[in-house]
């Protein structure tokens, strides 16, 4: 049987232009001038997919920056937390050679600016921003071994 080759191109441009933009967009019927508006919006498709698919290592290094900065945000709220409960025994943990200068208040950490828009720079910052996430997660775990072991004196020795 013959197959109209303009008929099956319309076909894969409709699937391909509805499978981007979604069913809402408008095909028309099935002529030359339909076939021209569609061939455009295939072209605008594949450009649109071209540029998301050259802007995704970009968009990667922009999350993991990201990632490290929550992170860091989860470890200082850690750090509240731990402080919150050492503060009610602050005179325990002094006896006890807790360093109180781990109990200053801390400013929530902010995100490492970037100075240009380009996958090195994101690396960098977020390099820096691991780093930072680190040492404040180190000092939440400090804090809060020591929240956690002056909790468990104090209940062994409600127990006896």
């Amino acid at each position: 049987m013959y197959q109209n080759p303009e008929r099956t191109e319309y076909d894969a441009i409709v699937s391909r232009v509805r499978g981007h933009f979604g069913q809402s967009v408008d095909i028309g019927g099935y002529s030359h001038n339909d076939l021209l508006r569609l061939r455009k919006l295939d072209a605008q498709r594949a450009a649109e997919v071209a540029k998301s698919k050259a802007a995704q290592p970009l968009n990667d290094a922009m999350g993991q920056l990201n990632a490290a900065h929550r992170r860091a945000v989860a470890a200082w709220q850690q750090i509240e937390a731990g402080q919150k409960r050492i503060a009610a025994n602050r005179r325990e943990h002094q006896i006890l050679g807790f360093d109180i200068a781990l109990l200053e208040p801390m400013q929530m950490p902010k995100l490492v600016e970037v100075t240009e828009r380009t996958i090195e720079a994101h690396d960098e910052a977020t390099t820096e921003m691991a780093q930072m996430a680190a040492a404040i997660e180190i000092k939440a775990r400090k804090i809060n071994s020591a929240a956690s072991g002056s909790t468990i004196r104090r209940t062994s020795r409600t127990a006896h």
